[in-house]
């Protein structure tokens, strides 16, 4: 298959922890990689330290990364200090640091669509989340995304405007049900698991459906995203978001 797939706008392709194939994920180099490539969504992972900063890493704990501990048992000093490039590649990116929600907001404001999941487990979290949201004015610029319906719940409860994605297995009865009660913005199925059927019922509860879990050897992934086309989604979120093109 010739690369880029062609896609038709409004299609989003989301750079999955920005362009992080290509670079080590949530730093800075992989969203500005990101940007480099013309991608307008970025998708990101966010928890809370022990001192209450949103701290932009997706695993809960540091291992994978080369480090002992997990994120919320750290104060952002401590956190701040980490190397977060050795693990992908000591030799370009060795010294890449933590980012804060705050850090990116800043950077890039409205530049770009933030899909903003909520991955720590503090009950903190969405509302210190949505606090950053509105002091940087982005409301118009955010998806907030989790696997946790809890936290969702929460976001809508104290943000009714914004716009919120659920993260599932597959869309199923259950999904749609939850996902209408909420009145979510998207339904977000892992894209081996896609249905065009369900689909297509799915867009009758939500505006959009992405799918999520692009991952595996070359010729998988570009069948995932051929797959995510074809059923008629809304977007991906993708480690190779140069795969995609308008």
């Amino acid at each position: 298959m010739q690369l880029p797939i062609i896609v038709k706008r409004p299609f989003r392709i989301i750079a999955h922890r920005g362009a992080s194939a290509y670079t080590p994920e949530n730093t800075w180099p992989a969203f500005k990689l990101a940007m480099e490539m013309g991608v307008k969504d970025v998708e990101l992972d966010v928890q809370l330290s022990s001192d209450g900063e949103v701290v932009i890493c997706h695993d809960l704990s540091l291992e994978r990364y080369g480090h002992s501990g997990h994120v919320e048992a750290m104060s952002w000093p401590e956190l701040s200090q980490l190397d977060m490039g050795s693990w992908f590649s000591p030799y370009l990116f060795h010294g890449e640091k933590l980012l804060r929600l705050q850090d990116l907001l800043k950077k890039y404001s409205s530049e770009i669509t933030y899909h903003i999941e909520l991955k720590g487990k503090s009950g903190k979290l969405p509302d210190q989340v949505y606090r950053i949201i509105e002091e940087f004015n982005l409301s118009n610029r955010v998806i907030i995304i989790s696997f946790s319906y809890e936290h969702l719940k929460q976001i809508r409860a104290i943000a009714p405007c914004l716009r919120l994605g659920w993260l599932v297995q597959q869309i199923d009865d259950e999904a749609l049900s939850k996902a209408r009660a909420l009145e979510l913005f998207q339904i977000c199925p892992r894209a081996d698991l896609l249905k065009e059927t369900a689909v297509h019922l799915a867009h009758s509860v939500v505006p959009e459906i992405r799918t999520w879990g692009l991952n595996g050897r070359r010729k998988k992934v570009l069948a995932l995203i051929q797959k995510t086309i074809d059923a008629g989604c809304d977007g991906a979120t993708v480690n190779w978001p140069d795969w995609i093109s308008y």
